[in-house]
């Protein structure tokens, strides 16, 4: 007994000295010390602590009290969770102050318990605060025109007039036209009233609302199968409309010429987009064609402000059978994707699409029918994938910008030939999966180049900023860095909103002052920002300038050329259409006024000289040699009434050729040749001349290229001679 109680003492006294550091160290030592120099551990009073456990350590070796695990409080909030978002709670241990955080699951959203609801649908909004809506549906009408869901009562359009169809089990109303409606926003109701009959509205007649200039917004109600033809045809300010999801088909020219409807939802059981459903629809921006469709014939032709287009993805099953002249002179169309599935390009479908610069074509592709992409300019580079086995006549003709071609079909193109519909007639590089690779270089800000050796050009810009800087190099495909390029025509042609081209002062190719850009001397002009407004006055200190410097600056008013310009070259007004005026330096000696004709610049109003030109004058906006006896550019824009002064002979080699403003016209005796005369002038109807009878017909007896020009194409009846002699168009001689 006494043997265990002295043993239970020593145990008890072992215990104390422990708890309180005086337990002997048995094989650590404090650093320094004798290795085999034993010590008594000294805890710390501070805590160490881990994810799990806290504990103290011995202030002189390695040894800790026994870890134990943490004990946390019940936690502070830090951000609390809610409605779609987690929050953040902040634990903290008890024992030791060790802190964590965690994060608390996204609560659920609450939604309002009555329905909310427009003419078309109807939902449960959310009241916790997000834009969020549940259980959003179309309506669902009764013979009472109330939504059996919602409750909500349509406010259809009175006075509509109908036809009843369909057997006397299954009748329907069928829409025959607007009848006495006055309502410029249509609603069309699901159930009419017809003969004191209720009955069920299930279609609208063809041409029932054509040509009507009031209607700005249509709702048509579910069961309507179909749009048929020319049912909103020509209708100029119909500005929305909302189909429901039981239409398939859209009829022949059905929205035709609805110039100011926006974008519209097609329905996604849609198969049939058919010929010309929305054909000149120029304030239709995008589209999503749904996955169901399978013809869409020369449905957007002309649509000119369309710049999007985008195909769902196709069910298996279902494939595009037809899009032949689909998107055909969309003219702002910029990029498409070709859904997997499709089989062939159809006729026509891109024909014109001028600002195209992208198309993705599926390897399910096998036919590039005939014209499919003709025209389309903005075109650099395209795939042909590897089951193409057809390319059809003038697929490619027109596609001036087409200089890249990545061949992984079995077809054999070959860069320069005309062969496979002209695909890389303009084409400097073709390459295969097997051979060669491409050469185009792009930048990550849209510029695109073609490296050769040591320099490059810049081909094409395809970003979408209006103010750009042009980068200092380009990193062609072998990892050369390039820094020194040059500029390619067409390179901003497909960017009409262009307001500044900037450069670095370490450019080594060029220069810009107030976003004009010049060569790197400063002294030649290179090129006017495509979306310039206004007027612009060259520096003085320009020299030169590229030939292509105005291209397309469709909104410049006015160019003033200053006293050194010696040569305005014959494209250098190539698509300034808002052009209204010229003005010609005192050193201009050569000026081709060709291209002030209507294509490019319908607006010109005058041509004005600077004093001390000593090749031109000017009068009445008309330019005239120096000695004004020849009318060498005659401005488009002039109209109504034009005198040609005394002493002209010539009306030089264009005459007053195809300009559709002049109303009349006064020649001078002293004239003695036409040139084109007034070839296709369709609205002059009154031309004088200043001469007697045997004078004019000296004038009117030269000929170009066989030609009486003065009678070709003639809106006017006959020429006045002072004498009082008349020769009438008709006459022979």
């Amino acid at each position: 007994m006494k043997k265990k109680i002295l043993l239970l003492m020593l145990a008890t006294i072992m215990a104390f000295t422990g708890v309180f550091g005086f337990t002997a160290c048995t094989s650590d030592t404090p650093p320094g010390s004798d290795p085999e120099e034993k010590h008594e551990h000294t805890f710390s009073t501070e805590w160490t602590s881990d994810e799990k456990d806290h504990w103290h350590r011995c202030t002189g070796c390695t040894a800790n009290t026994p870890k134990e695990p943490h004990e946390w409080d019940s936690g502070t909030v830090i951000t609390p969770s809610g409605c779609g978002t987690t929050g953040t709670m902040k634990y903290t241990c008890t024992v030791c102050g060790r802190e964590k955080t965690e994060t608390t699951p996204a609560g659920s959203h609450t939604f309002e318990t009555e329905w909310s609801y427009n003419e078309t649908d109807h939902w449960h909004a959310a009241n916790c605060g997000h834009d969020l809506v549940s259980e959003q549906g179309k309506h669902q009408w009764n013979e009472q025109n109330v939504c059996t869901v919602c409750g909500y009562r349509m406010q259809y359009t009175e006075g509509l007039e109908y036809r009843k169809a369909g057997s006397v089990q299954n009748a329907k109303l069928i829409v025959a036209s607007i009848g006495t409606a006055t309502d410029t926003d249509l609603v069309i109701p699901a159930y009419a009233q017809v003969e004191g009959e209720m009955l069920p509205v299930k279609g609208i007649d063809e041409n029932a609302f054509s040509n009507n200039m009031s209607i700005t917004s249509v709702i048509i109600p579910e069961g309507i199968t179909s749009i048929p033809e020319q049912a909103f045809f020509n209708c100029k300010n119909l500005v929305s409309v909302s189909l429901p999801d039981s239409v398939t088909a859209i009829g022949k020219a059905a929205f035709s010429d609805c110039s100011k409807l926006g974008n519209i939802e097609l329905p996604e059981k849609l198969t049939k987009l058919q010929l010309w459903c929305f054909k000149d629809c120029d304030s239709m921006t995008e589209v999503t064609i749904p996955w169901y469709v399978q013809y869409i014939d020369s449905a957007f032709l002309g649509c000119d402000s369309l710049k999007k287009v985008v195909f769902e993805k196709n069910n298996t099953l279902i494939k595009i059978r037809d899009f032949s002249g689909a998107f055909s002179g969309c003219r702002a169309l910029e990029s498409v994707t070709i859904p997997e599935g499709v089989e062939a390009i159809s006729t026509e479908a891109f024909n014109g699409c001028v600002c195209l610069t992208s198309i993705t074509l599926p390897d399910s592709i096998e036919t590039i029918e005939e014209s499919a992409f003709k025209n389309c300019t903005g075109l650099i580079t395209i795939t042909v994938p590897e089951n193409v086995t057809s390319i059809e006549s003038n697929a490619f003709s027109g596609c001036t910008h087409l200089i890249e071609v990545y061949n992984k079909s079995e077809l054999a193109i070959t860069a320069g030939e005309s062969s496979n519909g002209y695909i890389a007639w303009n084409a400097k590089n073709v390459y295969t999966p097997t051979s060669g690779s491409s050469m185009l270089a792009y930048t990550d800000d849209g510029f695109v180049f073609i490296p050769d050796g040591d320099t490059a050009q810049l081909i094409s810009y395809i970003g979408t900023d209006k103010e750009i800087t042009l980068p200092d190099s380009v990193t062609a495909g072998d990892g050369t860095v390039i820094t020194k390029y040059t500029l390619s025509e067409t390179a901003f042609d497909f960017s009409p909103d262009i307001t500044a081209i900037n450069v670095s002062p370490e450019n080594e190719s060029f220069t810009s002052v107030d976003g004009v850009l010049y060569d790197k001397t400063g002294l030649k002009l290179v090129r006017v920002p495509t979306g310039r407004v206004g007027d612009f006055v060259m520096p003085d200190t320009v020299y030169q300038m590229e030939y292509f410097a105005f291209y397309y600056c469709a909104k410049l008013e006015s160019i003033t050329f200053n006293d050194r310009i010696t040569t305005v070259e014959y494209d250098c007004f190539t698509g300034c259409s808002g052009l209204t005026s010229v003005t010609l330096g005192k050193a201009v000696n050569d000026f081709n006024g060709s291209k002030l004709e209507g294509s490019s610049c319908p607006n010109i109003r005058e041509i004005k000289v600077s004093e001390g030109n000593k090749y031109y004058k000017d009068y009445d906006g008309v330019l005239y040699d120096y000695d004004m006896t020849t009318v060498e550019c005659l401005p488009y824009g002039i109209s109504g009434e034009l005198y040609i002064p005394d002493g002209v002979q010539y009306l030089g080699s264009g005459g007053l050729r195809s300009n559709p403003n002049i109303t009349s016209v006064s020649l001078p005796s002293s004239l003695k040749r036409l040139g084109y005369g007034f070839y296709n002038c369709s609205n002059l109807t009154s031309v004088a001349f200043r001469g007697t009878m045997e004078q004019w017909k000296k004038v009117s007896g030269t000929k170009v290229n066989g030609a009486q020009t003065w009678r070709n194409g003639a809106v006017y009846d006959a020429i006045v001679c002072t004498d009082g002699s008349i020769q009438r168009t008709q006459d022979k001689k």
